[in-house]
């Protein structure tokens, strides 16, 4: 098994080889270990479980051999220690020589008697087994993984101990006959008790073991699937080997990330105009859970939920703000609780996420090995399969032409739970299971996490799902936390006095998660980019106004036009990623007519005979001052005049006392608020405008034109 510090050791050899980081060494990075394996403990965890389970199913598999082997050679055993006493007897009665070939014969012989009788019995047993088992018929893996253990066990612990008292019996006559050279006396006997018990606790290790193996590994009922993917060697060994390439990458992903800010907090907020980094491999990865920058709705979860036994916290923010990040690391591998994150699809029903999600909790379930491991072995069964099962019995007697028979059959078809069902025993389930959870020496949580409600369009389906939801809000020890959609948070603090909508009414808590300042994009940035120009960090953030993934997005377009013999200057950047965006707004799909006609005024050739400016003004002319037109004319116009003011504000003119001042929340016209207005526009664009004219009057730019009346 491969050790934490081992793994460490290999990860930060490979990782400082680079020459980007040979300005850190390898003593800095041992002293952050422990924080940085802390950042993979989820992938430490399951590569720990995959292991675990190959070594116990290795051992499982030389017991599997073992109870096969055992009874066959105590069976050989007790058929040649027979025969060779029946045909010592025998000899020694008529005064001839023993033959091999008579004491071949008389083992052969009394070997196939047992092992016919063992398998009539065996097959026997099958059959009755089926008759009385409704889930052996109907073909449920479970149940007919235990019809073979129930037909062979049986024989088994029968024959075993048949087996054990003659060679307890037999080589005591052998040898009582060779010692006095005269056959056995009819009413002699003799027999090696210690033989006896030894074969009999022999053939007791192979099950015992076997069984307890069986449950370690694989946290569920022996059955006969099981039984047979067991001595398929390749299976586990390629999960071990993923669960152990999954772990070394989630450590070298956090040492790049813990590297790549060390050597930018040792650069300093680096002032250039001009950006000469032409390859960013920490780009490559625009999701990354490790790497998350904590804020203050981090801080705000863990108060709100720490002071909450069960109930519901709901995170809410606009799309790309980090709500599935945050969902992801507050509900991520911890001591204290016991987690489970599903996405919900956009089309939904929801009878079926329902199964869905109380499919998966029986997967944990069984997966943790809790008191409740049998009962999720249940559900999944009633959840997987519609059983239907058929019984018939015929009668017939004849002689000659003359016929008589009857028959009888029934047939029972189980139907499929309906959604209140399903409900009810999700949330007895729950209730159990948190109650283990409760029981253990270090009590836990269980925390189920919903991600991606805001996808769910519209907002009337969103509070649709939270009232179906809701229903199983209430488990003691068992806290909801879930991602839903701003319309759904304004929805609900808009409501009247004195009345609750469904959001209001499933909701306890919420946390809102805000975009980043700029100091903690530049963090984030840090963690993928060294050395990084501030002035450039800075243009990222304005454009994705402050949105994790749209900032990412934003730094490796950038990069992209950077080539190591050509490295490019502010002011050419601003311009081809306001390019970018201009080209984004001119080919969008979708919307009305009104729409298109107006987005097509962001074509180049349109943009270049006036300036982003007078396009602004433009679109306010074309959109007229009444009804949709004249909103989606201001939402546009806003764009225009937002990309203006970006590409005005960062140019090779920037200078570091300016751009300091704008990186402060007092001055007049900060970077924070350019940000404030990117998301303002399209939802709030009369604000928007008032932002961006302050904006543009604390950098003494052109004014702009007042927003006309809608």
């Amino acid at each position: 098994m491969l050790r934490p510090g081992q793994l460490f050791d290999d990860v930060v050899k490979d990782v400082l080889k680079d020459p980007e980081f040979g300005d850190v060494s390898e003593s800095e990075a041992q002293a952050e270990r422990d924080a940085i394996l802390g950042r993979t403990q989820e992938a430490q965890t399951a590569y720990q479980h995959a292991v675990t389970r190959a070594r116990l199913e290795f051992w499982l598999r030389r017991g599997l051999v073992a109870a096969g082997a055992l009874p066959l050679l105590m069976l050989l055993t007790a058929a040649v220690t027979a025969g060779w006493s029946n045909v010592l007897k025998d000899a020694l009665a008529d005064g001839r020589p023993v033959s091999v070939w008579s004491i071949a014969g008389e083992t052969l012989a009394g070997f196939l008697a047992f092992f016919g009788l063992a398998a009539a019995v065996a097959f026997v047993l099958w059959w009755v087994y089926y008759l009385l088992s409704r889930d052996a018929r109907a073909g449920v893996p479970v149940a007919k993984g235990r019809q073979l253990l129930f037909s062979l066990g049986i024989p088994y612990f029968l024959l075993t101990p048949f087996c054990a008292v003659l060679i307890g019996v037999y080589p005591a006559h052998i040898a009582w006959q060779l010692q006095h050279n005269r056959p056995l006396p009819e009413d002699a006997a003799h027999s090696w008790e210690w033989f006896i018990l030894g074969a009999l606790v022999l053939a007791a290790l192979p099950p015992l073991s076997l069984r307890r193996l069986a449950s370690a590994a694989s946290r569920e009922s022996l059955s006969l699937s099981y039984l047979i993917a067991v001595l398929d060697t390749r299976e586990r060994k390629q999960a071990e080997a993923q669960a152990k390439d999954e772990w070394r990458e989630a450590v070298k992903q956090a040492l790049l990330s813990f590297v790549r800010e060390l050597i930018s907090q040792r650069a300093g907020r680096l002032f250039s105009t001009v950006l000469a980094i032409s390859d960013a491999p920490g780009l490559r990865q625009l999701r990354a859970d490790r790497e998350h920058v904590a804020t203050r709705a981090d801080r705000q979860l863990a108060m709100i939920s720490a002071g909450m036994e069960s109930g519901s916290i709901a995170l809410s923010g606009p799309r790309g703000v980090g709500k599935t990040q945050l969902l992801r690391n507050f509900c991520k591998v911890d001591k204290g609780k016991l987690s489970l994150v599903e996405p919900v699809p956009v089309l939904f029903d929801r009878r079926e996420f329902m199964l869905h999600l109380f499919y998966k909790l029986c997967d944990l379930v069984i997966k943790e090995g809790l008191g409740t491991a049998q009962e999720a072995e249940r559900h999944k069964r009633s959840i997987r399969y519609l059983q239907t099962q058929s019984d018939e019995a015929a009668l017939s007697a004849g002689w000659r032409s003359w016929n008589l028979s009857a028959k009888r059959a029934s047939s029972l078809a189980e139907q499929p739970q309906t959604y209140p069902e399903i409900v009810d025993a999700l949330k007895k389930f729950l209730g159990a299971t948190a109650l283990e959870l409760r029981k253990e020496k270090k009590p836990r949580r269980l925390v189920i996490g919903i991600d991606e409600l805001d996808r769910i369009e519209p907002a009337v389906s969103a509070h649709t799902f939270l009232n179906e939801l809701k229903a199983v809000f209430d488990i003691p020890n068992c806290l909801f936390v879930l991602s839903v959609s701003d319309e759904a948070l304004r929805d609900a603090e808009l409501a009247p006095v004195g009345r609750r909508d469904a959001f209001d009414s499933a909701i306890d808590e919420v946390v809102r998660v805000e975009p980043l300042d700029q100091k903690r994009a530049e963090r984030l940035l840090a963690r993928r980019v060294t050395r990084l120009p501030i002035p450039f960090a800075a243009l990222f953030y304005c454009l994705s106004g402050g949105m994790p993934r749209d900032l990412l997005r934003t730094a490796r377009a950038a990069i992209a036009y950077v080539s190591q013999d050509q490295p490019r200057s502010l002011t050419y950047l601003t311009g081809k990623l306001v390019e970018r965006e201009v080209d984004r707004i001119a080919n969008a799909a979708g919307g009305s007519d009104e729409h298109a006609q107006l987005a097509q005024l962001f074509r180049r050739d349109v943009v270049a005979d006036g300036g982003l400016a007078e396009l602004g003004d433009l679109i306010h002319q074309q959109a007229g001052a009444g009804g949709d037109r004249a909103r989606m004319g201001a939402t546009l116009a806003n764009r225009a005049y937002y990309l203006d003011t970006v590409q005005r504000i960062f140019t090779d003119a920037l200078t570091l006392e300016r751009f300091t001042d704008a990186s402060d929340e007092s001055d007049p016209g900060p970077f924070s608020a350019l940000a404030r207005a990117q998301r303002e526009i399209g939802t709030a664009d009369t604000l928007a405008r008032s932002t961006l004219q302050r904006v543009r009057t604390a950098w003494s730019l052109p004014a702009l034109p007042p927003a006309p009346p809608v």
